[in-house]
C-alpha cells in the first residue's frame, strides 16, 4: 500500500485506508457441472452477469462432496446476496443465512446451489464500485467458500458474460475456464468485469497481465504499458526474475495527470491495483514509484499487519534503491529522496513507539512516522551487514526469501524475518537492531550513516561526497546487479 507522498488529498487517502482496513482474464463460457470429470472431489461455480453490470448470478455445484455451507469470507457484504438456494429438478429450495454461512443440510447428490448479487450502487470502495461501463466486485462480494474443502478439492469457476464485457481475475487458467486457489478464499483478491483494455507483457521470466478499466488511458496507454514494464523489470536488479509466475496489475484511470493510490493483494493470485491519471504525462511516469513499491510487496512474504512498519519500510526503502539501479532515478535523486523520507518520518507522529504506532497508525494516521521509520532499519541494516564484509547486504537474504517464502500463505512475524536474515548472514545485526528501536518512540538515527555515506545537505543543496569514508558502500548500494536477470 503506497503512503509516501502522493497529490491525493486527505480525503482520498481517508477513503482508500478503509479499503486497507477491510485487511487470468478473460470471459469463458460457464461449464455446466456434469462436464466436471475426474478423481479427485471438485466444485464448479458458474457466474452469469447480466448486461447492465447490475447482477451477478451464481450455481455452485459439487461433484463426489457432500456441502455443508457456503460462507461469507467477508460478512460485511452479506446484505448484497439475494435469493439463496437449492436447485434441484424437482424445484428450487430456499436458503437462509445464519450469521455468515448458508447451511445446506436438505443437499441432496445432483443438487446445486444458486444465489444472485447485487453488484449496483452504492459504491463501497474498490471491493465494490460501479464505473462507467464496468463494475469493481472483489471475490470477497460474490464469491461464497464451499465447506468443507477437503485438502485436493479441484475448484473450478467459469464466467458467462455479454457481449463487450470482459472478467479480470487473477485466477490461473483451467479447461473448465479457471481454477480457483485457496488464497481466493482467505485473502483480499481484486477483480473487475465490463468494458476493460487488456494486455499481457513477459517481464522478468514472468507475465504481467495489464487490465485497464472503463476505456483504459487511449494515446496513453503505450506511456502507461511501458511504465509498467519498466518498473516490473526493476525487481530484477534485486531478483532472479521476478518471484511470481504471474501478476494481474488493475489499472484505475482517475481525472489528473498524475499517479495516485496503489495496492498490493494476493487472494487467487497477486495482483497490483493503481490509480493512474488518464492524461498522466511521460514526466509524471519518468519518476514515479508507486509500481515498483506494490510490486516490491509481492516478492516478500506477506507480513502480520501488527508489523506493517516492516513491510512497508522495506518496500518504501528498496523502491529507491531499485529505481536507482534501473535508471529510473539518479543516484543523487535517490539518496536525496531517502534522506527527505527520513527526515519526515521523524517529524511525524504521536510519541508512541514504532511497535504501537505500527498498530494504530489506520487511527492516528501516522504513517510517514511508520513507514519511513522501518525504511531507516532497512538502511541501518543493510550498511552494517555490508560493513562486516556481507556481500550485497540485505540483497542477499531477501533474494532467498523471495525464493522460498514469497507464494507462502503463511504471515510472517518481523522476530522470524530477523531470525531468518541473520541465519542466512552469519551475523547478528537485524534481530538485535529491532529489538532495539521497536519499543522506542524516537526515530531511528540514520544521520551518522548518512555522513559516513557521504551524502551531504539536502533537495538542491546536497552533494555525494566522493572521498567519504563509505562511498564505495553508497556507490555499490545504487549501481546496476551485475548478471541481474532481465526481461
Amino acid at each position: 500500500m503506497t503512503h509516501r507522498q502522493t497529490p491525493w488529498s486527505v480525503s482520498q487517502q481517508s477513503f482508500c485506508l478503509g479499503l486497507l482496513l477491510l485487511g487470468g482474464c478473460g470471459g469463458a463460457v460457464a461449464t455446466p457441472a456434469s462436464a466436471v470429470t475426474g478423481d479427485a472431489p471438485a466444485v464448479h461455480s458458474s457466474f452469469v452477469i447480466d448486461p447492465d453490470l447490475h447482477t451477478l448470478s451464481a450455481t455452485v455445484c459439487p461433484r463426489d462432496l457432500r456441502l455443508e455451507r457456503l460462507r461469507m469470507t467477508t460478512p460485511e457484504f452479506i446484505e448484497r446476496v439475494r435469493r439463496p438456494r437449492i436447485l434441484r429438478a424437482t424445484g428450487d429450495v430456499p436458503l437462509a443465512f445464519e450469521e455468515d454461512a448458508l447451511p445446506m443440510a436438505s443437499m441432496a447428490d445432483g443438487d446445486c446451489i444458486g444465489y444472485d448479487v447485487d453488484l449496483g450502487p452504492p459504491r463501497e470502495g474498490f471491493w465494490i464500485a460501479p464505473g462507467e461501463a464496468h463494475v469493481i466486485a472483489a471475490p470477497d462480494v460474490w464469491l461464497l467458500a464451499p465447506e468443507p474443502r477437503p485438502e485436493g478439492t479441484l475448484l473450478t469457476a467459469s464466467f458467462t458474460l455479454p457481449p463487450g464485457v470482459r472478467a479480470a481475475v487473477p485466477w490461473p487458467d483451467d479447461p473448465r475456464g479457471h481454477r480457483v486457489p485457496e488464497t481466493a478464499f482467505t485473502l483480499r483478491g481484486a477483480a473487475a468485469f465490463g468494458k476493460l483494455e487488456q494486455a499481457t507483457a513477459r517481464v522478468g521470466g514472468a507475465e504481467l497481465d495489464l487490465v485497464s478499466l472503463g476505456s483504459g488511458f487511449g494515446e496513453r496507454a503505450p506511456l502507461v504499458s511501458k511504465w509498467m514494464q519498466k518498473s516490473a523489470s526493476a525487481l530484477t536488479e534485486l531478483h532472479d526474475g521476478l518471484p511470481v509466475p504471474r501478476v494481474m496489475a488493475l489499472l484505475l484511470p482517475v481525472s489528473g495527470s498524475d499517479v495516485g493510490f496503489g495496492m498490493a493483494l494476493r487472494g487467487g493470485g497477486p495482483t497490483v491495483m493503481i490509480m493512474v491519471g488518464s492524461s498522466v504525462t511521460p514526466a509524471s511516469l519518468d519518476t514515479d514509484w508507486t509500481a515498483v513499491h506494490e510490486l516490491f510487496h509481492l516478492s516478500a512474504p506477506r507480513f502480520h499487519p501488527r508489523d506493517a512498519w516492516l513491510s512497508e519500510g522495506l518496500a518504501t526503502y528498496y523502491t529507491d534503491i531499485l529505481m536507482a539501479r534501473a535508471g529510473m532515478l539518479d543516484e543523487r535523486s535517490a539518496w536525496d529522496d531517502l534522506r527527505d523520507g527520513f527526515s519526515r518520518g521523524s517529524r511525524r507522529g504521536t510519541g508512541r513507539t514504532l511497535r504501537q504506532e505500527s498498530i494504530d497508525m489506520h487511527e492516528t494516521y501516522a504513517y510517514q512516522r511508520v513507514y519511513w521509520a522501518g525504511a531507516a532499519l532497512s538502511l541501518l541494516a543493510d550498511v552494517e551487514l555490508r560493513k562486516r564484509g556481507v556481500e550485497g547486504g540485505l540483497d542477499g537474504p531477501m533474494r532467498e526469501l523471495a525464493r522460498c517464502c514469497a507464494r507462502s500463505e503463511e504471515a510472517w512475524s518481523a522476530e522470524k524475518f530477523a531470525a531468518f536474515v541473520d541465519q542466512k548472514t552469519g551475523q547478528s545485526v537485524v534481530q538485535s537492531l529491532f529489538e532495539h528501536y521497536l519499543d522506542r518512540a524516537d526515530f531511528p538515527d540514520t544521520a551518522e550513516i548518512l555522513a559516513a555515506l557521504g551524502v551531504k545537505g539536502a533537495g538542491r543543496e546536497m552533494t555525494l561526497v566522493a572521498d567519504a569514508p563509505r562511498a564505495s558502500v553508497r556507490s555499490a548500494m545504487m549501481a546496476p546487479r551485475a548478471g541481474g536477470a532481465k526481461p
